[in-house]
């Protein structure tokens, strides 16, 4: 083995939402894929704070990938937490070759957010899942992985994993959490930003958002996944190769530059533009 990815999760994800990923990865590529506290059959945390995230990817770091060479993943909320370790941790970069941030979370949008009808919203879905868990309707009408598109095994512990009630009570104490965390506003090593092209909102200010993260490194790369959502980044299985590439090629070693433009491995025709600026309307 010559090198290491460690996999951050997004809010409420468990680590199998990974695994297309993971399976992707060439054979000279280990992984570290994990639940952060309170997630799973992890054990729970009641601390609060950056701080505690980065004490466990260190001691992740230091128990399973000692001194080879590694790439930081993280997806949603998990990008956000990889890039703020590598930026804002002590000593955190030794080793580190790269940070890819994948439809990863902007922290000031989020608190900017805070009181609004998005806001109650997210407040209450995850509130109401937390019941549904508890009950044992989520298992009948899970709140995500909804087309099932892993492996039977992996949505079956998908599955399970959505039913369990404090995996919604740490989504909620994590989601309060990152309101309070710092704006990135610098990172002194390779950057691979990728964006979903489909967001549930409105998708040029999400794609604005995630240009906004790209510009945090004078070393980076701005990729969008075409076809892709928020979720089948990971759980469609090209889409989820295509990130793959992203985390184990060639970082970028150039600033993007003024007139930069994200990249893309799809053929846009003329055609396919109109029909999806004619959709964004």
């Amino acid at each position: 083995m010559q090198r290491v990815v460690l996999l951050n999760n997004g809010l409420g994800a468990p680590h199998e939402y990974w695994d297309w990923v993971c399976g992707a990865l060439p054979a000279d590529t280990g992984y570290v894929r994990f639940n952060r506290p309170g997630y799973g059959l992890s054990t729970p945390d009641n601390r609060y704070g950056l701080e505690r995230h980065f004490e466990l990817l260190q001691e992740l770091r230091d128990t399973y990938i000692g001194d080879l060479p590694v790439v930081l993943a993280g997806h949603s909320l998990g990008g956000y937490l990889v890039a703020a370790y590598a930026s804002l941790h002590p000593d955190a970069l030794n080793g580190v070759t790269a940070v890819v941030m994948i439809d990863a979370t902007e922290v000031v949008s989020l608190r900017h957010a805070r009181r609004t009808d998005v806001d109650r919203w997210s407040h209450q879905s995850m509130l109401m899942e937390q019941i549904f868990a508890g009950t044992g309707l989520s298992v009948f009408r899970p709140a995500m992985n909804v087309h099932q598109q892993y492996r039977p095994e992996i949505n079956r512990s998908y599955t399970a994993f959505l039913a369990t009630p404090r995996t919604w009570a740490t989504s909620y104490r994590e989601y309060r959490d990152a309101m309070t965390y710092p704006e990135l506003s610098g990172l002194d090593c390779p950057l691979t930003v990728i964006t979903a092209e489909n967001n549930a909102g409105d998708n040029a200010r999400h794609h604005g958002i995630q240009a906004r993260l790209a510009v945090i490194s004078d070393r980076s790369r701005h990729h969008f996944v075409d076809r892709s959502d928020h979720e089948s980044l990971l759980a469609v299985q090209k889409h989820a190769e295509e990130v793959t590439e992203l985390i184990v090629g060639e970082p970028p070693s150039e600033w993007l530059g003024e007139s930069w433009q994200p990249t893309t491995t799809a053929s846009r025709t003329a055609g396919d533009a109109a029909e999806r600026e004619e959709a964004r309307r």
